[in-house]
This record gives structure tokens, C-alpha cells and sequence, in this order.
């Protein structure tokens, strides 16, 4: 209903828009994160998991993925830095000097206006909403959270993180150790050690080793640890019943991809200069990048079809380069970035891919 609201308020401006995506089903009401905690004991996994190939066991899905919890994994691998909420969008802002702040925006008669500083100096990465508070990662790594005027700022945890997820009510982080913690009040209680990534889903608990990077699929359920690819992963990201996922190789990053319900593998064959962005195209998923031999210029493509021998990829290059920082539905926030990869600003897309920009250049620190 929020994501409508804007998306209406918006499209009073421009043309008339399709409807705005919403979730699948509604998460059950977000619990507060944890008080600021001293770091608990890193259990290793429990002798009962069975670690191993997931070659006989496929189908390693119930159901395929939504649409609701792809974008989930999307913003959690992007690090979102921003959100919308009804007719507040809360987004990173850059200023002339490359630092940033955590800027909020209302929306009236359809224009971003009334820009207040919420937070200087702070990335504010991970970037979610609980109990009317802003939960994020900020400038040491720590849980953090503000009211939306962005006064009573505190810490939730008392520990550097990788990562931050609110799941089904729960929030989840993954220590610079590398433990997977959830804080459901009280004391954090660890889930797992050993992990570079990690993302909680409705199927399991999607994570790559620290030891070697490969993708793994834990099931506290049937305490079952599969492994479920050969090379070391970046981005894993499942959509609909296939795990997309990059890997680096001599000649560059390849997009590989293991098909969730089949066990059937692809690879891309042609490199890329760096990592990919996921994001919707009009009838679906799709992928935007930028190929090794043309790293200023990206390209994109139907996920569905990136595989085949003639896919069409479809130039996406504009004045500046763009990598994903969050996706509400059918609004999007890009961080736009000059040929070099430095930010230059930030931009709230539409639905039909016109932007509100916010160029550094312009932004001069008060």
C-alpha cells in the first residue's frame, strides 16, 4: 500500500504509470532489534548437519521464489541505502566534498521536496523501517536506529557486521567474524559460524563459506548444510527457481547459474568487468552489467534468456553509469557513478525510467 501511494503521487507528475508492485504476503509485524550486546559465543555447526553436494537432492525449492522476496535478496545484496514509506522516501545524499548524509524527501503533489539532513557522515547501508524506527548499518558497522526526523539515534548492537535483514518479523546480521546472529530480544543467538554472506529465506538460510566462497543452503529443519556450487560466488541471487550467482575467473567475472529444481547448470561465456546489477525490465527480471571490453558502456538482458545463444542485450548506457542501491516495487534507486566507478549522486527512477537526480556537484556541504 505505501509503494502505491508513492507510486500514484508520482505518476500525477509524469505520465500515467502501471501499478506498482507489492509484496506477496504481508510480514508479520517487525520486532525491535536487540539492546547493544557484547559479543556472544561463535558456536561452530552442530555434528547432527550433514555438509555436502546437493547433486541427489534436487528439488532444493518447496516453491519458487516471489517476486517480493527476489527483491529482498536484490536490496539485501545491494546494500539498499534507501526507502520509501508512504509519502517519505529516505535515500544516501553525496555532497561536493564525497562525503554523504542520510537525506529524507516528501512527496508533494507529486515532487520530491522539503530535502532534510538526517544523518551526516553515515552510509546508512541496510537501510529498513521497525516499530517507526530506521534500522541500518552506519559509519562503524554497527546496528543502528533513528526515529524518521532522525533524532534519538542509538545502538541496537555492539558489533561490527557484514550485513543486516529483517525477515518475517526478525532481524538477522552476519559479525565481521562471520557468525550469523539473529536478535529476537535478549541476547543475540548465534545460527551459524563460518559465513561470508548469508541471506534468510522461507527455504532455508542461503550462505557463502568463508573457507572457500562456494554457495551453501542450510536447513535448520532437517539440519542439513548443502553445498551448491563448485566456485567461489558473488551475489548469489535467486529468482524464481534459479540461483544466479558471478565467479571470478582469469579472464574476468562469469555469470553462472544453477536451476534450483532441476540441478541443470549455465555459464555465460563472455566475461564482465564487474559485478552485475539485477533489476526489473519491462515483463520480468533482468540483468544490467557492463561486458570486458566495454566497461563505461552497460548492456541488459531478460534473466530468463542471458543463457541463450541469441539473447538480445539491450544498450543501457546514459551519461553516467548506474549500480542498483534499492528497489521499492517499481521505483528504483540508483547510484550514478562516473567511468572510474567514484559516485557522483543518486536517483530515484520511475516506472518508466524517468529519474529524480541529486548530483554532488550540485550539493555543496553547509
Amino acid at each position: 500500500m505505501k509503494k502505491k501511494v508513492l507510486c500514484a503521487l508520482l505518476a500525477m507528475l509524469l505520465v500515467p504509470l502501471s501499478a506498482c508492485g507489492k509484496r506477496a504476503e504481508t510480514p508479520a509485524a517487525a520486532q525491535a532489534p536487540a539492546a547493544a550486546q557484547s559479543a556472544p559465543a561463535i558456536p561452530a555447526l552442530p555434528e547432527s548437519v550433514t555438509a555436502g553436494s546437493a547433486e541427489s537432492a534436487f528439488p532444493l525449492l518447496d516453491a519458487p521464489f516471489s517476486d517480493a522476496e527476489t527483491e529482498e535478496m536484490v536490496n539485501h545484496n545491494c546494500a539498499r541505502f534507501s526507502l520509501v514509506d508512504v509519502d517519505r522516501y529516505y535515500t544516501r545524499s553525496y555532497y561536493e566534498d564525497g562525503s554523504c548524509c542520510l537525506a529524507r524527501y516528501t512527496v508533494v503533489d507529486a515532487v520530491l521536496r522539503d530535502r532534510a539532513e538526517l544523518l551526516r557522515d553515515c552510509p546508512a547501508d541496510y537501510l529498513t523501517q521497525s516499530d517507526g524506527r530506521l534500522v541500518f548499518l552506519g559509519e562503524t558497522r554497527r546496528v543502528e536506529s533513528i526515529l524518521p526526523d532522525g533524532t534519538d539515534r542509538r545502538t541496537e548492537l555492539d558489533l561490527p557486521c557484514r550485513s543486516l535483514q529483517l525477515c518475517e518479523g526478525t532481524f538477522y546480521c552476519l559479525t565481521e567474524e562471520g557468525t550469523l546472529l539473529a536478535l529476537r530480544g535478549g541476547e543475540p543467538e548465534p545460527l551459524l559460524s563460518g559465513c561470508g554472506w548469508a541471506f534468510v529465506s522461507t527455504q532455508g538460510i542461503f550462505y557463502t563459506a568463508l573457507a572457500d566462497g562456494r554457495v551453501h543452503l542450510y536447513r535448520s529443519g532437517t539440519r542439513t548444510d548443502l553445498v551448491l556450487t563448485a566456485e567461489a560466488a558473488q551475489t548469489p541471487t535467486v529468482i524464481a527457481r534459479r540461483l544466479y550467482y558471478l565467479t571470478q575467473e582469469n579472464d574476468g567475472l562469469h555469470l553462472l547459474a544453477l536451476d534450483l529444481v532441476s540441478g541443470e547448470r549455465f555459464r555465460l561465456a563472455d566475461p564482465l568487468s564487474q559485478p552485475a546489477d539485477f533489476i526489473r525490465l519491462v515483463g520480468g527480471w533482468g540483468l544490467r552489467f557492463s561486458a570486458a571490453d566495454a566497461p563505461t558502456r552497460q548492456l541488459s538482458v531478460p534473466c530468463d534468456t542471458v543463457f541463450d545463444a541469441r539473447a538480445a542485450f539491450t544498450d543501457a548506457s546514459a551519461s553516467e553509469l548506474m549500480r542498483c542501491r534499492g528497489l521499492d516495487g517499481d521505483l528504483r534507486t540508483e547510484e550514478l557513478l562516473d567511468a572510474n566507478g567514484s559516485p557522483v549522486g543518486t536517483a530515484l527512477v520511475l516506472p518508466d525510467g524517468r529519474l529524480y537526480a541529486s548530483y554532488a556537484a550540485e550539493n555543496p556541504r553547509k
